[in-house]
């Protein structure tokens, strides 16, 4: 057999596809590209759905603003004994306490809002409530929190540790007007509180103030991503400690006079 016929044979014996070295290579790449990938895809779709309770929020600002137009400028808050749509079908209607409004506010909107069709206006993208037990009462159905500051008057939080006679409190406790916003980009209106998307505890203190971003809608109806907790510090205050010990967004230092950020 001549030189170039054995060439051929060798040749043509060669086999085709991969060694097992070769295979382990290949799935230990795929591996790695895939460990790489799956962090950044989950950073990406909470990005996306962080922007998404920003539109919610965006949509809640719109319906403040009617509410402001049809209310001569007062932003909303309970009225006294006043029972309000839930959207738990055993308990129709609820009452609320005035300072309760922070978490309860959506109830002050249902009639014109109902949840059936709205839900995703009230809830960030990934939050889920079911109503259909009539045993279970949820008493804080919205993923966003109103600003108690919004709530009363701006005396309330002068920083003093001024204290009022009970017949004072009626003139304190009522909702502000939207004139008396003197830093309407700085004072945080409303802000996600749940952030569901976020697939991990989230970092709190022992107030449960925020210690990361997340969506807060200012009263010139701007929203941006700031951390609750690097606002500026609060005050103390008896009229709202029992429902709000936060320091910050909530007890703002001269209520609406003040500014957060």
């Amino acid at each position: 057999m001549s030189n170039n016929s054995r060439i051929m044979v060798r040749h043509g014996s060669r086999r085709n596809g991969f060694s097992l070295i070769e295979l382990m290579v290949s799935i230990g790449i795929i591996a790695l590209l895939i460990g790489l990938l799956v962090p950044a895809l989950g950073k990406a779709r909470a990005q996306a759905q962080e922007i998404a309770s920003s539109v919610n929020l965006r949509s809640i600002g719109q319906v403040y603003e009617m509410y402001l137009e049809n209310s001569n400028g007062l932003y909303p808050a309970p009225v006294p004994g006043w029972a309000y749509p839930d959207p738990n079908p055993g308990f129709p209607l609820m009452s609320m306490s005035h300072w309760q409004a922070s978490n309860l506010w959506a109830n002050l909107f249902l009639e014109e809002y109902p949840w059936a069709g709205n839900e995703q206006m009230y809830l960030a993208p990934g939050a889920e409530r079911d109503f259909s037990n009539q045993q279970v009462i949820v008493t804080t159905f919205s993923s966003f929190q109103y600003s108690a500051s919004f709530l009363g008057q701006p005396r309330i939080w002068n920083g003093q540790g001024e204290t009022f006679p009970d017949f004072e409190w009626e003139k304190l406790e009522r909702s502000v007007r939207q004139s008396m916003v003197r830093y309407p980009s700085a004072k945080a209106l409303m802000w996600d509180v749940e952030m569901p998307y976020i697939r991990r505890p989230l970092e709190r203190d022992l107030y449960f103030n925020l210690l990361e971003k997340t969506p807060i809608l200012f009263a010139d109806q701007h929203v941006e991503s700031r951390i609750p907790a690097e606002a500026n510090p609060g005050v103390t205050n008896w009229a709202t400690y029992a429902a709000h010990a936060h320091p910050f967004l909530h007890n703002t230092k001269d209520g609406v006079y003040g500014r957060d950020y």
